[in-house]
């Protein structure tokens, strides 16, 4: 009995591994929000000190003296905290880190943070004025997309592989003249986009 439970245990534990939140953004479970975008948008005052995960691509670094300052392009979190990048975005954060952080690891990046909601101030994106959400950070993960390859069955609706070019070939009716329907296009594939560490 033991002998077949130990599998099943493993496969348990690795399912969960994969699916489960990275350890640099758990936070404090309990105490991590569950606020949308949305809802920091409006009432950030509400939140003020609250730890939440926001995620997105980094679209702007700016190195000070004793802090980094970063800009994410906003989009929905799945289940783990990974960015949906098959949502739209919805609106931008400013992260603040104490120390460097180069430039070149961040810029255009996917990315998740942990972090407490400071604030909001006022900035700029291109000559608009903006309101952004500020984040004081206590963990991050960048991630990259992999893309696979994979197979897709069409079909084509059309002339079949017997069809005779020209109706003079053969004297009507013959059997292959008429060879009109739906036929196995050639193999195609589609590119399947994972969120990875």
């Amino acid at each position: 009995m033991k002998k077949l439970l130990l599998p099943v245990l493993i496969s348990g534990f690795i399912v969960t591994g994969c699916s489960s939140i990275p350890k640099n953004l758990g936070g404090n479970s309990e105490l991590v929000s569950t606020a949308s975008y949305q809802q920091l948008y409006e009432n950030p005052v509400q939140y003020k000190g609250q730890e939440v995960r926001i995620g997105g691509r980094v679209v702007n670094v700016i190195n000070h003296e004793n802090e980094t300052l970063f800009e994410i392009a906003v989009q929905p979190l799945d289940k783990t905290a990974r960015p949906d990048i098959d949502q739209p975005y919805q609106g931008r954060v400013m992260v603040k880190k104490a120390g460097f952080i180069d430039p070149l690891t961040l810029r255009n990046h996917l990315i998740t943070v942990l972090g407490t909601v400071d604030n909001s101030v006022q900035g700029r994106v291109g000559k608009a004025q903006y309101k952004f959400i500020v984040l004081n950070m206590l963990g991050y993960q960048i991630w990259h997309i992999r893309e696979n390859l994979i197979p897709v069955e069409s079909w084509n609706y059309g002339f079949g592989p017997y069809w005779n070019d020209g109706w003079s070939a053969y004297p009507y009716p013959y059997p292959y003249v008429m060879d009109w329907g739906w036929y196995p296009a050639p193999d195609s594939f589609q590119i399947q986009k994972t969120i990875v560490k």
